[in-house]
């Protein structure tokens, strides 16, 4: 299996830390015309196969599947044009800017016969997988409360008007809620599935959420889901119940290790580190690779239902 990929950020360049981990026959990176000198830095440093500067070429070749690692609002149509190349796509998230880009996407993909992934690593991390599990363990839920609070490198230059990145900027999809709360509402909706109601209450600088807090109804219990660019917090995130509280460490969106608290004090509090050194990233990798090549339609379908799920809390909150 071929990969090529688009972009050469920040994330893009995490994932060309470990991708040759992953199995793939041949790597491609592509870009504009003018970041072809980094292009071919990279492709140097992480020993790629080759150099695209002209991204509908790279859709042309015998790549199989495409990474898509560009700007937020470039997602849509980047993903749309692999797609009708007759490649596969893995497209960080989110994915589109509202529930129904992201439904066209999946009918687009069907019609070709092709998978859409959104790259959410929450999904497939050992220690996510294995909390599914114990999350039985606290009884009946009462509250949750999911804080990814990491102040943005890129606030200060925001905040005194030097520089408007587009993390900080409206207009391409930036702001608190699509670039970290979304990691809290995946890892949400993964556990509990759509709530019932949601709503959001952002702190707004120059037009964009720097952060926010969303609070999600599931009827019997409430789940708090916040994000911040602009200040820090260390975490952990909980899951309360009656029986027993979960701590959750550092964030979810990386999480290898949590503790079950168990309100009865005569039960052992329950350890779960599954820390293995990897990086958070490989294993969705990994798992896409085999969805791919076994043609799973089954496991891509669910992750495609968290995805539109997600999509929907976002549409539902700002709406």
């Amino acid at each position: 299996m071929k990969l090529g990929i688009a972009g050469n950020g920040v994330i893009v360049q995490e994932v060309l830390s470990f991708v040759d981990e992953i199995g793939f026959d041949e790597i491609y990176i592509s870009g504009r015309k003018q970041s072809e000198d980094k292009l071919n830095e990279l492709a140097k440093k992480y020993h790629l196969n080759g150099v695209y500067t002209d991204y509908d070429a790279l859709l042309k070749s015998d790549i199989d599947v495409v990474y898509v690692g560009v700007l937020n609002d470039m997602h849509v149509d980047y993903s749309k044009r692999a797609i009708e190349a007759g490649k596969h796509v893995i497209c960080e998230k989110p994915i589109s800017i509202t529930l129904e880009e992201l439904k066209q996407l999946d009918e687009l993909a069907k019609k070709n016969n092709v998978m859409l992934f959104e790259a959410m690593s929450i999904y497939h991390l050992p220690a996510y997988k294995q909390l599914q599990k114990d999350v039985e363990l606290v009884g009946d839920i009462k509250l949750c409360n999911f804080n990814y609070s990491q102040m943005s490198r890129r606030y200060k230059a925001f905040h005194e008007g030097t520089s408007t990145p587009a993390v900080f900027d409206a207009s391409h999809a930036g702001g608190a809620l699509r670039d970290l709360n979304v990691y809290n509402l995946s890892a949400m909706v993964g556990l509990f599935g759509m709530p019932k109601a949601a709503s959001y209450s952002p702190n707004m600088e120059k037009g964009v959420d720097t952060s926010g807090v969303l609070i999600a109804d599931y009827g019997n219990f409430k789940c708090i889901c916040a994000a911040t660019k602009d200040c820090n917090a260390p975490g952990p995130s909980t899951i309360q119940g009656v029986d027993a509280t979960i701590c959750i460490y550092p964030h979810v969106n990386g999480m290898t290790e949590y503790d079950v608290l168990f309100n009865d004090m005569n039960t052992d509090t329950k350890e779960v580190d599954l820390s293995d050194g990897s990086h958070r990233l490989y294993f969705e990798f990994v798992e896409y690779k085999r969805i791919i090549e076994e043609n799973d339609t089954s496991a891509q379908q669910q992750l495609m239902e968290y995805s539109k799920a997600v999509a929907g809390i976002i549409d539902m909150v700002q709406n």
